[in-house]
């Protein structure tokens, strides 16, 4: 894996403290400053700053520099409540078309995470979560159906933080919601799978949103 570029690195930072409300929204952010406290060239910072333009975080405008854009709630609701739907879709297709070697990847990455979960360990439990996705992403065998999925996931990932999995009632509920989904994916049993997969991207839209509400 390609490690992280110093603009990577202050991007993630940036669009972190935005996301958390500790820079506020209309703030705004100065290349200088931003440079000396991270002690790097005004080059990575335009790029990080590009990068939080481009991913919706930031906006420009003539006078007044770059400045923290006001989270809008209601375009990430809608764009949670389409990604339930795809996600349920795809969860059902790859229950009919999954092959037993890739049921048998599914059900051993979902062990996995039993063990992040019972050490607490929410970096691989994260890493997990995706590759379990990414997994039943696959076994749709849509194409279609897949970048779109991939285009929502991407930028909603900007506002699904570690925050989510802080508390360990929060990775117990995560794990027992990817149990059902992982098990009725595993069976063969396509209106289950697409149940379950719908239950738990709400039950992660829902806990997003009242994050990012309390920040407002």
């Amino acid at each position: 894996m390609a490690s992280l570029t110093i603009s990577d690195k202050i991007y993630n930072q940036l669009s972190s403290a935005i996301i958390s409300g500790e820079l506020k929204p209309g703030q705004k952010l100065e290349e200088q400053e931003i440079a000396n406290k991270y002690g790097a060239s005004r080059t990575p910072i335009r790029e990080a700053l590009r990068l939080l333009h481009t991913n919706g975080l930031v906006e420009s405008k003539p006078h007044k520099g770059v400045t923290v854009i006001e989270l809008d709630i209601d375009q990430l609701a809608d764009m949670y409540e389409a990604l339930a739907e795809l996600e349920a879709l795809c969860a059902g297709l790859s229950a009919e078309r999954m092959t037993m070697v890739e049921r048998k990847q599914l059900l051993r990455l979902h062990e996995q995470s039993q063990h992040a979960v019972e050490s607490e360990d929410v970096d691989e439990f994260a890493n997990l979560n995706n590759q379990i996705h990414h997994a039943i992403h696959q076994g749709s065998r849509n194409k279609t159906l897949l970048e779109t999925i991939n285009k929502l996931r991407k930028r909603l990932s900007l506002y699904r933080q570690p925050w989510l999995f802080e508390k360990r009632n929060r990775l117990e509920a995560s794990y027992t919601e990817h149990d059902e989904l992982v098990e009725a994916v595993s069976k063969s049993q396509k209106e289950a799978a697409f149940n379950a997969m719908k239950n738990h991207i709400s039950n992660t839209s829902m806990g997003t949103l009242d994050f990012l509400m309390r920040q407002k």
